[in-house]
């Protein structure tokens, strides 16, 4: 038995705090535990397994791994947490601060990445801001639209073969006929969906969010994965087969969520029913699995909700959560300095309260709470909660494990 190693070289856009390459670590885990090859019979479908199956007798086995190229924020914040991230990568590979904008096609093809991987801003396509549809005018959108400018341009050889792409649910909503309106009015998704048609990608549009992969936390984001072959793809993939970065299209039927992008037609959005008809999904585990063991009464103190927000005639819009419960609200940057949509808290009093009647309900039913929106005020709606032992703020580390980051305690991983 022998082992081919594929590697997979990326460029992370908008790279944050790193999220994009632990996503290709755990995808190049999958990758490997997927694929078997018999040298005698190369083109064998490869099977899937949830642990590396061993490979036939005569069988080469293919291990994935990724490696970055090259990393590209504004943010010195974000960049700082991003090495001590991956602290072995940030000692060869420093984020750079480059405006993307300013990036040149002369440089990025330099790089002759396999992979891009892209998390734009958000902002100009948020529900909160009231211009969407004139996003294109939001100077945060340049730097996208800048990109995209560029594949546009790029040699057919220097295309990225996979471009993996996140945002909020609304990017997609400003799309139009290309045929009805110039280069300059069409919407970034619009244009992004020029992109993927023009350069011939495969593509799929997915809206997700982590309950619909067994994590307590509501996120929706919109998700573009889109591939081509080309003949860059053998020489890009370091020893592995040109077949092997777009053969998981063709694993039990997922090749149908992926077609030729057009742009005479309204885009196809998958969503967690699609997946579930081509793999098995499950309910989310409990919050309790993503706290942290055991907390020190310092850091207890610093999580407690301050008593000028508990008392403000806001905090009715807190949305509390339990260790038993199975979701927990969107966070914010806001998080810890206003109420209302920035994410859950915690309450860890008892299993179980009376309530006015004397009936005992579980403490998961007692604050099971409805959506601030739909909830009418109630001045006295926290008058049996604990608040300096009961009800506290999630941790870094709690929130990012709910982030799906790799946190083993509360002392280590992504900050």
């Amino acid at each position: 038995t022998r082992e081919r190693k594929m590697i997979l070289t990326y460029l992370e856009f908008y790279s944050g705090v790193g999220g994009w390459g632990y996503a290709l670590e755990a995808a190049c885990r999958s990758l490997s535990a997927s694929f078997v090859y018999d040298e005698a019979a190369a083109s064998k479908r490869p099977r899937v397994a949830v642990s590396p199956p061993e490979p036939d007798e005569g069988g080469v086995t293919t291990q994935a791994s990724a490696r970055l190229l090259a990393a590209f924020d504004h943010s010195d914040l974000c960049n700082g947490v991003f090495q001590h991230n991956h602290k072995d990568i940030g000692k060869r590979c420093k984020p750079r601060q480059t405006p993307i904008e300013r990036l040149s096609l002369d440089e990025l093809e330099q790089y002759d990445a396999t992979v891009w991987c892209l998390s734009p801003p958000c902002q100009p396509h948020t529900r909160q801001h009231s211009n969407q549809h004139r996003e294109r005018d939001d100077p945060r959108s340049s730097s996208f639209l800048h990109l995209c400018d560029l594949l546009i341009e790029m040699d057919e050889d220097m295309l990225p073969n996979l471009l993996l792409l996140e945002n909020v649910v609304g990017f997609e909503q400003n799309w139009a006929v290309a045929d009805d309106c110039g280069r300059d009015d069409m919407g970034s998704f619009t244009l992004w969906r020029k992109v993927l048609c023009d350069r011939q990608y495969e593509t799929a549009h997915f809206h997700l969010d982590p309950t619909d992969v067994g994590i307590p936390n509501n996120r929706p984001r919109h998700y573009t994965v889109a591939f081509r072959r080309g003949r860059s793809l053998r020489r890009r993939l370091s020893g592995g087969r040109s077949n092997e970065i777009h053969s998981f299209t063709r694993i039990e039927g997922l090749e149908k969520l992926f077609a030729r992008e057009t742009l005479d037609k309204p885009p196809i959005i998958h969503d967690e029913r699609s997946l579930s008809r081509l793999c098995s999904t499950s309910e989310p585990t409990r919050i309790e699995a993503f706290l942290d063991p055991a907390l020190s009464p310092a850091s207890l103190e610093q999580l407690r909700i301050p008593k000028k927000i508990r008392e403000s005639s806001g905090a009715w819009c807190f949305d509390i959560v339990t260790p038993e419960q199975r979701r927990s609200s969107c966070f914010t940057h806001s998080y810890g300095k206003f109420i209302r949509g920035t994410g859950s808290i915690l309450y860890t009093g008892p299993v179980a309260a009376n309530d006015c009647e004397g009936d005992a309900l579980p403490r998961a039913e007692l604050f099971e709470l409805a959506d601030p929106k739909d909830r009418a005020y109630d001045e006295s709606w926290s008058k049996r909660i604990n608040w300096e032992e009961d009800m506290r703020y999630l941790s870094g580390t709690e929130i990012a494990r709910l982030f799906g980051f790799p946190v083993d305690c509360a002392s280590d991983g992504p900050t």
